[in-house]
């Protein structure tokens, strides 16, 4: 257990995590002693529960204390882990505005035992020892949750406590005792994970696809499903939202989708074992995304636009000269055909049954964009996803990349032709030849934030897009 310990009297402090410090398990504490240093530990690390004293100084050694610093360190907390409870120590006169303030943090299921939790909670500041039993009492909880077993397949075992934590919640919340997670893909900084929830007899009681992330980024997520998936698209080819986790995991959130047991591959995996069969799943997609075509139109946007929103100027500039100055085509406007997209549809994205079935998951990046951006992603996905069984091969060779527009030259020793033209007519068919290069070159773009793709070939793609575009 994690606890972050906002009190100017050192004494208090002190004396609190004495008290904790011999509990068991063992308890990880951090204390601030003002308004200052309390919202730079939240911004820093992640917690279980915090203290703090409502009456705090501005700085670490002043004396000028008063409620509204400690206000600031709870909407601090309510910004950057509103599912994280807080214990705030008040004094006598504490104002009714004040109150009404510290109020808003609700009620949630922070154990995954199905009972309610108050997010925040107010104490008298010589109810020292009330305090303490709270502290206990969740330790006591937490460790409950802890023992619930998870085992990782290997690329699957980093995940940090917070992580491992919503995996528990969805368990407990099941009844399960055990859980079984394997890795997903994803570059995004998010966790998507395959997840099998079992109980103490090793009866399945859930398989799911989940989502961990920034509480932010899983209430846009969650919305995403809610606007542009569950009410607009075919049901069969998505998962159903199962449940979210809103508390208890630090400053992230979790989703979890309900899959079927049928959907043991990737379309990495398809495509690498029958390129036949991951040519007619591509169709399969466009169908599935087919009810989206009503919400195109055409809009004029920047290439500089299109490429500041894959990668910002800020991680741009070190690579402007290695693409050859970029900035005459990004000041070009185009009139793109634009409409609602999945956003990140690479191979790991799509999961495949051994019946043919197809389902799309990951919605973080669902919304407006131009109309031939996924199978754009899809296409270059093959050579630049870290886990793209196609990612190390020889093909294509440096005469290929940059002739990336001339389908018939790129294509020559590919070992996957007839996946990349699918791919290459899905995007001819979402709107007019001049708008792929614009697109093409902020999804090669893209790949130069990660460190671990081959920015050369990111870098001639690129090349080639802005001599397709010019």
């Amino acid at each position: 257990m994690r606890v972050l310990i906002v009190e100017d009297e050192q004494h208090v402090s002190t004396r609190l995590v004495e008290r904790i410090g011999h509990l068991t398990p063992s308890i990880d504490t951090v204390t601030a002693g003002s308004r200052t240093s309390g919202i730079e530990a939240l911004q820093i690390g992640e917690f279980d529960f915090i203290v703090c004293d409502l009456r705090l100084p501005p700085q670490d050694g002043g004396v000028d204390t008063d409620e509204t610093h400690g206000l600031a360190v709870y909407q601090e907390s309510r910004s950057v882990c509103p599912g994280t409870p807080c214990l705030f120590f008040t004094g006598f006169g504490t104002s009714q505005s004040v109150l009404e303030q510290l109020s808003t943090g609700g009620t949630h299921d922070v154990f995954g035992n199905g009972q309610e939790y108050g997010i925040t909670r107010l104490l008298g500041k010589d109810s020292f020892l009330e305090c303490v039993e709270r502290i206990k009492a969740f330790n006591t909880e937490l460790a409950t949750l802890e023992a619930i077993s998870i085992n990782f397949s290997s690329e699957a075992s980093s995940l940090d406590l917070f992580e491992r934590r919503a995996l528990q919640l969805q368990a407990r919340s099941l009844g399960g005792t055990n859980v079984e997670v394997g890795a997903l893909g994803g570059l995004s900084g998010a966790r998507a994970l395959k997840v099998c929830v079992r109980d103490n007899q090793g009866t399945p009681l859930g398989l799911y696809f989940a989502k961990i992330d920034l509480c932010a980024r899983i209430r846009q997520e969650r919305e995403n499903y809610r606007r542009y998936i569950s009410s607009l698209l075919k049901i069969g080819g998505y998962p159903s939202l199962g449940s979210a986790i809103e508390a208890g995991i630090g400053k992230r959130g979790a989703l979890f989708y309900q899959l079927a047991d049928e959907y043991t591959e990737s379309l990495f995996d398809v495509l690498e074992r029958d390129e036949s069969e991951a040519v007619a799943i591509i169709q399969r997609l466009r169908d599935f995304f087919d009810p989206w075509t009503p919400t195109a139109k055409q809009k004029v946007i920047s290439v500089r636009e299109l490429r500041e929103h894959r990668l910002p100027d800020s991680k741009f500039e070190q690579f402007r000269d290695a693409i050859g100055s970029p900035e005459s085509f990004e000041e070009i406007e185009r009139e793109l055909t634009t409409g609602y997209q999945h956003g990140d549809l690479h191979g790991f994205n799509v999961l495949c049954s051994t019946s043919g079935k197809v389902v799309v998951i990951d919605f973080g990046s669902v919304g407006p964009a131009p109309a031939c951006i996924d199978p754009i992603i899809l296409e270059l996905s093959v050579l630049f996803h870290r886990d793209s069984p196609f990612r190390s091969i020889s093909w294509p060779a440096k005469r290929q990349i940059d002739a990336w527009f001339n389908l018939e030259e790129y294509l020559l020793g590919c070992p996957i032709p007839g996946f990349i033209r699918k791919c290459r007519e899905w995007a001819n068919g979402g709107g007019e030849p001049t708008d792929l290069p614009p697109v093409v070159y902020a999804e090669a773009v893209r790949q130069l934030k990660y460190g671990d793709t081959d920015h050369e070939r990111a870098l001639g793609i690129a090349r080639a897009a802005i001599k397709e575009g010019m």
